[in-house]
């Protein structure tokens, strides 16, 4: 009798061990608990890096690059970063306000050439530190989605009507826009006098050698191109369809608009030396991309006493700020989505922790904004590198 109760006993221990949340957690291996989060998301394709203290120390590739193909995907493929296209570029802009080229308060008609003025409030110069803290009024509307229209129709104020901007003056009011992420890239363009692909080799990834660009053919590989799916797992975009699509590597601003809002293609350790750059003091690898200041220009909140522009904005020069990712330390970075793309970059400057994530598919959704999947893979690299650590 007293072995059976024993016997009883043992098991019911064994039980609720096993139930304990943290448990099965501890005897999963890192990689076993980065791919368990990939798959409960139904990734079809992803990759994980992490840098602490200025090194990546973690990398992890996961699923297929091609669901049909059943190519897997590896530290060559490249993803598409949605819109962390506009964190990307944003270390551009400030290269070239580090270069004199551009000031963040300086009307854009200035480096467009034609005076661009919301009709409501024509006596408010648009700034780029508008355009960067998505409080230009520039509106999300029928100009950035029908591909004919040119850039100088849509904001010349001798051209266009009221259409394309909301009724609050500029600087007043947060909302998101991929118009006004775009209109930088044609900024870039005119004062660069190349597209933006060739602007950005020029201003930051030729010194880094990095291979990333917002159009697939200007690619070193583009066979390595990820395609993209939905979050149902269906097929969004093919690689091949990209493929075919031409693209001539010219200065047009005026066409040329919708790039920076969400384009760029780049491979995800490289993303995360980009991470890296803007989590310490602007150099990665030795390679001074932006400066101190530049720096903490992207995470100096707004207020009309600082800056100029309503502290309802998240946003400073692209660059988000989020108290709801790690509790008790402010996060910076980007998240970009589209259908099932997932695509996160964030930074902890206090304990330097990067931490890059880029999925072509999955069941994406949000937990208090920000990707489930991407908080989960978050919460991991936390414990893993700084909180263990800690211990």
């Amino acid at each position: 009798m007293k072995r059976t109760i024993a016997l009883l006993l043992a098991a019911m221990l064994l039980m609720m061990s096993a139930s304990m949340p943290g448990a099965a957690a501890e005897e999963l291996t890192l990689d076993e608990r980065v791919d368990d989060a990939f798959a409960d998301a139904r990734t079809i394709g992803g990759a994980f890096v992490v840098a602490h203290r200025g090194e990546i120390v973690y990398e992890r590739y996961y699923g297929m690059r091609h669901k049909n193909q059943r190519n897997p995907v590896t530290p060559e493929t490249y993803f598409r970063c949605a819109s962390v296209t506009k964190l990307v570029t944003g270390i551009g802009l400030l290269r070239m306000m580090d270069m004199g080229l551009l000031d963040p308060d300086e009307d854009i008609s200035t480096y467009l050439g034609y005076t661009v003025r919301n009709a409501y409030y024509r006596d408010t110069p648009i700034t780029l530190r508008m355009l960067m803290s998505h409080t230009s009024s520039i509106y999300e509307g029928a100009s950035f989605m029908y591909k004919s229209r040119l850039l100088r129709d849509a904001l010349d104020i001798e051209r266009k009507g009221r259409y394309n901007f909301s009724e609050v003056r500029p600087g007043t009011q947060y909302t998101y826009s991929n118009f006004g992420a775009g209109v930088t890239g044609s900024i870039m363009e005119t004062v660069m006098g190349k597209d933006v692909c060739g602007a950005m080799d020029e201003l930051v990834f030729d010194a880094l050698g990095i291979d990333a660009a917002y159009n697939v053919h200007l690619l070193d590989s583009p066979d390595d191109i990820s395609g993209t799916y939905n979050k149902d797992g269906s097929l969004y975009t093919a690689p091949q369809n990209l493929l075919r699509q031409p693209y001539t590597a010219e200065c047009l601003p005026d066409e040329h608009y919708r790039m920076t809002a969400g384009s760029l293609w780049i491979r995800p350790h490289d993303l995360a030396r980009l991470g890296i750059a803007i989590c310490g003091d602007g150099s990665v690898d030795g390679v001074q991309l932006i400066s101190e200041d530049a720096i903490a220009m992207m995470r100096e909140p707004n207020s009309k006493e600082t800056t100029g522009i309503t502290d309802e904005t998240p946003y400073s020069f692209f660059c988000i700020r989020r108290d709801n990712v790690i509790e008790g330390h402010t996060v910076y970075g980007h998240q970009g989505t589209d259908e099932g793309i997932v695509c996160n970059l964030y930074f902890e400057p206090e304990n330097e922790l990067v931490v890059c994530v880029m999925i072509n598919g999955c069941k994406a959704y949000r937990d208090d904004g920000v990707m489930s999947v991407s908080r989960r893979l978050t919460d991991i690299a936390w414990d893993e590198f700084v909180a263990g650590g800690e211990m």
